[in-house]
């Protein structure tokens, strides 16, 4: 047998016995956008497909954008999210809450070593003096 064979043939069973070279999980990111919705005038948590999306569920270094369509909005989380996120610097001064403007995005990394949890939190858009539903209120998992 010639060595390009036997070098293949040995990275070809590396791979398969360390499950793709000991990446358990292949980065994500989330996308969602909170908007009104149309058929009854609420506002939710929405894919890019348009589905509910009021439990978001991600993994530890997965990245998730919420876009706030046609209203400023205020995020805020139960508990200081230094604990779970990175996001850029500047936003979060209190911890748990941000404002996004309307038609921008509110990006958080999940932190390799955050703990596993369901965060329970809540947005409210400003135009419309009311909360965001999702799951009453949206929740977002990190397994």
């Amino acid at each position: 047998m010639n060595n390009k064979l036997i070098i293949t043939l040995v990275l070809i069973l590396f791979v398969g016995t360390t499950g793709s070279l000991g990446f358990e999980h292949m980065l994500a990111t989330i996308n969602v956008k909170i908007q009104k919705d149309n058929r009854d005038n609420t506002w939710r948590v929405k894919d890019n497909q348009g589905q509910n999306k009021g439990t978001i569920v991600s993994s530890r270094k997965d990245n998730i954008n919420w876009q706030a369509i046609g209203s400023e909005m205020v995020f805020t989380f139960p508990e200081d999210i230094n604990t779970y996120f990175t996001y850029e610097e500047g936003l979060f001064e209190d911890g748990r809450s941000q404002r996004v403007e309307a038609n921008k995005k509110l990006r958080l990394t999940v932190k390799e070593r955050a703990p596993q949890d369901t965060l329970v939190y809540t947005v409210y858009v400003v135009a419309a003096d009311t909360f965001v539903v999702g799951d009453s209120p949206p929740k977002l998992i990190i397994k």
